[in-house]
């Protein structure tokens, strides 16, 4: 396997999703989750002690495979945004295009294609002539030397990168590599000596406005709550389902009125709106 031509090929598998699929926005963040639920059912849910931030799989829903993807709330939030990045990666089958395209033969393996998705998740997050730019614009701001840095400025910088791309420490500490802001044997040591780097990491983002490290323990899957209503006035599922449903999910029944109102749209005529471009 030549993992050098493999890496050549993402770029171009991007670039033929961000047409596809019309991601303009060359910085994603967490608008992560919006695509990633245009093309899968995304279930979000807290489990505590779990090490996995997500998952995929393929299930027959009325004999068509489709796509569903778990993601880990209980996870902080730039932990749950590359998880989606990830998972959106098998959902596309972007490992398999990769694959293909550096012209590669044989089997390819579990661990190979995680490995892949997760170059394609970090290239997707945090595009090389993009992430290069905003390191760079943080030295400016902050006078530092373009050539030379203290340790306690790479790593103060690695966290305002952080918070530009909405990604997890380690996400940051391979990215600065792989777009060789800094060298491999540098990483490396970043790496073995994590335990001393961290507490910088949480104080320089202290100093930030941040949601890096907020577990916001959702419980949701988009449209659920339509879904339930279609089920109960279909008697599609029972009550004591529905019920157990909107239990472990937190849903909240909505106590209302039948009450109609009036609303005016310009430019909507029965039913319609007129082309407003």
């Amino acid at each position: 396997m030549d993992w050098e031509k493999i890496v050549e090929q993402i770029p171009t598998v991007i670039e033929k999703v961000r047409t596809d699929y019309v991601l303009n926005n060359m910085i994603i963040k967490d608008d992560i989750f919006g695509i990633l639920e245009k093309h899968c059912t995304v279930v979000y849910y807290p489990i505590e002690n779990e090490i996995n931030c997500g998952f995929h799989t393929k299930r027959f829903v009325k004999d068509k495979l489709e796509d569903f993807v778990y993601i880990n709330t209980a996870k902080t939030i730039a932990e749950q945004v590359f998880a989606a990045a990830h998972e959106l990666g098998h959902v596309w089958g972007v490992a398999t295009q990769v694959w293909e395209l550096a012209g590669e033969q044989g089997t390819l393996e579990s661990k190979t294609e995680e490995r892949i998705i997760n170059r394609f998740a970090a290239e997707l997050l945090m595009p090389t002539k993009e992430f290069r730019k905003t390191f760079l614009a943080h030295m400016e701001k902050l006078g530092l030397d373009t050539n030379k840095l203290r340790l306690v400025d790479l790593i103060r910088i690695m966290v305002l990168q952080m918070n530009d791309y909405m990604v997890p420490y380690e996400s940051v500490r391979r990215r600065v590599v792989e777009t060789k802001i800094i060298t491999q044997e540098l990483g490396e040591a970043l790496l073995k000596n994590e335990e001393a780097i961290l507490p910088l990491v949480n104080a320089f983002s202290k100093d930030q406005n941040t949601m890096l490290d907020r577990v916001t323990a959702k419980k949701t899957i988009p449209g659920l709550r339509n879904l339930l209503e279609t089920a109960e006035k279909s008697g599609e599922l029972s009550i004591y389902t529905i019920n157990k449903i909107k239990r472990d999910f937190d849903i909240d029944d909505i106590s209302g009125t039948e009450d109609i109102v009036e609303i005016s749209i310009e430019g909507a005529q029965h039913g319609r709106l007129d082309n407003c471009s």
